[in-house]
């Protein structure tokens, strides 16, 4: 796999907070988002229409990505993106991970294993309120930044599966396995979901 310049970051975080902004018909929030977003000097004027009808849709009528082509789908994900960095309280859980290490570790993980499923879905990202991922393919398919996420309900089951992953290794579980699972664990003392940052 060619080298993806990319890292990844984990947060304990409650999505519940991006998740009222989902059909809230709050139009300050709406303003708000919106003052957000075009401050991003890297949007042109047809990306900007493109997202503000998007966030319109989101707050006026929860839609997310459903029906959305590649290129919408991208731009939800920064308009989502941004409200996580503007309005969801979070509580960083790493230091910047490099994505092709955490990419590895994750591959080595058994085939079919909640580990290997839910470790996917922090990297490679996961819709909000769903299942899809946002980054599939390979490197030439790889456009960031997204994030992926556990829930509190799902990070118990993330760590039973790392330990039985663990008793399988041929050697000591490396340094992103334990901060892998430490993040997780803490998610389950806090009851807080555990969100991967890609960027």
């Amino acid at each position: 796999m060619a080298k993806l310049d990319a890292n990844v970051v984990l947060y304990a975080v409650d999505l519940n907070e991006l998740r009222e902004w989902l059909g809230c018909k709050d139009q300050e929030r709406f303003k708000e988002a919106w003052t957000v977003i075009q401050e991003d000097e890297e949007w042109d004027e047809g990306a900007l229409e493109i997202m503000q009808d998007l966030l319109k849709n989101l707050i006026n009528e929860g839609k997310l990505y459903a029906g959305l082509d590649e290129a919408e789908r991208y731009l939800l994900t920064q308009v989502l993106v941004d409200l996580f960095d503007e309005f969801v309280d979070q509580d960083a859980l790493t230091e910047d991970i490099p994505l092709d290490r955490f990419l590895q570790v994750v591959d080595e993980l058994p085939r079919g294993s909640e580990a290997a499923k839910l470790g996917r879905t922090l990297l490679r990202g996961r819709e909000l309120n769903g299942e899809g991922e946002l980054w599939s393919g390979g490197p030439e398919k790889f456009v960031s930044p997204y994030f992926g996420y556990v829930t509190r309900e799902e990070a118990p089951r993330l760590i039973a599966s790392l330990d039985e992953a663990a008793k399988r290794l041929r050697s000591r579980p490396s340094g992103i396995f334990k901060q892998l699972r430490a993040a997780a664990e803490e998610c389950v003392r806090a009851e807080m979901d555990l969100l991967s940052y890609v960027g």
